[in-house]
């Protein structure tokens, strides 16, 4: 007998889902609802009496009130997150204001952005037009901006810009009530840019953390768009994740992530049984590498589906302990699941056009039980880097390390390094390095000139040497 109930539930500050978001949220929560051993209810029916415990499955981040309304006390009351205010739930918290005197919603909080200033990106966020001009002039001198609306995910609604008359056509389109409510994003426009995925989820009493990459595709529209995410998920939280043997960057990208979560303290009433974190590498104007925490996602996401597969293979086996689930988004006609898939949606969005979904799980017990499986010498064995999408539209840059070192940004970014098969896990001085002043700069050249005449002195002194035992 079932000991309670799995629910949908739709929040009223929800965005209109389309179709295929629909299906897959009815089936992460059918899958939810098999994992803790409960019956799955459908939507949730506020005049049905529920006699037995309810676990919610909401379609988006729910509000304090909201979420106290249903009866939702702790994390364990359902798979998402809870905010006390709105923009909480967006990427506008990740950016600080650009001066005391900023315009800002209630509940801001200046502690949070101070804490993880050193992990994002340099940006600022904004809640009026005035605000957004004079954080525009700051960062335009140091290359193109790229605003960003905090409520849309996925890539969408985000402008690069160049220059102030660029960023007054974008504000024209945004509603004095918006602004005021949600604000708007400023940050730094980054090249070549690679998204991972890294998180944290407690379903019941088991829990779950991964890293992994997201693939960028093109929709029937021609414009990139989410494509999923290849996760590598072990069994157990943060601490377990973060002892993995992965690369400088994935580990400086976990670290990362982890630093974010453990910021949102400052948010009280604060809660979430899914935490996810979207970390981009790139190449900043400058040239430079950079790494940063992008956004949070505390309600069911597009890496739902991988993670809930991965959380069904470790209740079916508790000696598992790490997993590797991939979910696949593909748009466009004719398009195929490999035959080992769980196919989520197949057909024809009414507003996405032709749309495959799919998951695949692979526990890499199988795979790789002499690399992987169990502890040797109380160390994990090496562990593989997740695959890296070959799609055209989304390019990747391996930043191949001198011994390991990698250039940082001019802020305490995370270090970008190369993940390939000569990776060693050998510690290297990478950590120290950092952008040369002018100071620096002036006495190597000192250096430089005196080292050059003194190897002239002593190539002259060598020829003179040579020709005097010549003529003796």
């Amino acid at each position: 007998m079932a000991n309670g109930t799995v629910v949908l539930y739709f929040s009223r500050f929800g965005k209109p889902l389309q179709t295929h978001h629909k299906v897959v949220l009815d089936l992460d929560a059918k899958a939810i609802a098999r994992i803790k051993g409960y019956k799955f209810g459908g939507p949730y029916d506020p005049e049905h009496n529920y006699s037995a415990p309810l676990f919610f499955v909401p379609d988006d981040t729910l509000l304090l009130d909201e979420a106290s309304r249903l009866g939702i006390r702790s994390p364990n009351d359902l798979y998402g997150g809870v905010v006390p205010y709105l923009f909480v739930k967006t990427k506008a918290i990740t950016h600080g204001l650009v001066d005391r005197d900023a315009e800002r919603p209630l509940g801001w909080s200046t502690a949070f952005a101070e804490r993880v200033h050193e992990i994002v990106l340099s940006g600022y966020t904004v809640f009026s037009n005035r605000d957004a001009q004079m954080a525009a002039r700051r960062m335009l001198a140091r290359g193109p901006i790229r605003l960003k609306k905090p409520l849309s995910a996925s890539g969408k609604d985000q402008t690069v810009v160049t220059s102030l008359n660029e960023l007054d056509a974008v504000l024209e389109k945004v509603s004095a009530d918006e602004m005021a409510a949600y604000g708007l994003v400023l940050e730094e426009n980054l090249r070549h840019v690679r998204t991972l995925s890294v998180g944290e989820v407690a379903v019941g009493n088991l829990r779950i953390s991964y890293y992994g990459t997201q693939r960028t595709v093109r929709d029937n529209e021609g414009r990139p768009v989410y494509g999923g995410s290849e996760l590598v998920c072990v069994r157990g939280g943060w601490e377990v994740l973060d002892a993995l043997p992965t690369s400088p960057e994935i580990h400086a990208a976990v670290a990362a992530a982890r630093r974010y979560d453990e910021a949102t303290r400052e948010f009280h009433d604060f809660t979430a049984s899914r935490r996810n974190y979207d970390v981009a590498l790139g190449i900043g104007a400058d040239g430079w590498s950079r790494s940063g925490v992008l956004e949070p996602s505390w309600r069911v996401g597009g890496a739902s589906s991988a993670e809930l597969a991965a959380f069904a293979a470790f209740a079916r086996d508790p000696s598992l302990k790490i997993v590797r689930a991939s979910h696949v988004e593909e748009y466009g006609e004719d398009r195929r699941a490999p035959v080992d898939a769980i196919v989520e949606f197949q057909g024809n969005d009414p507003e996405a056009g032709p749309l495959l979904r799919y998951t695949i799980v692979t526990p890499q017990d199988q795979q790789l039980r002499q690399k992987i499986c169990g502890r040797c010498g109380g160390a994990w064995r090496g562990l593989p880097p997740p695959v890296i999408s070959s799609d055209a539209d989304s390019r990747v840059i391996r930043f191949r390390s001198r011994k390991g070192a990698s250039q940082q940004s001019h802020r305490g970014k995370a270090p970008i390094g190369y993940s390939g098969p000569d990776y060693s896990p050998v510690p290297d001085l990478s950590k120290y390095e950092g952008p040369e002043s002018e100071d620096e700069y002036r006495h190597r050249m000192v250096i430089n000139a005196i080292a050059l005449v003194f190897v002239s002195l002593m190539s002259l002194a060598g020829f003179w040497l040579v020709n005097v035992i010549a003529h003796s």
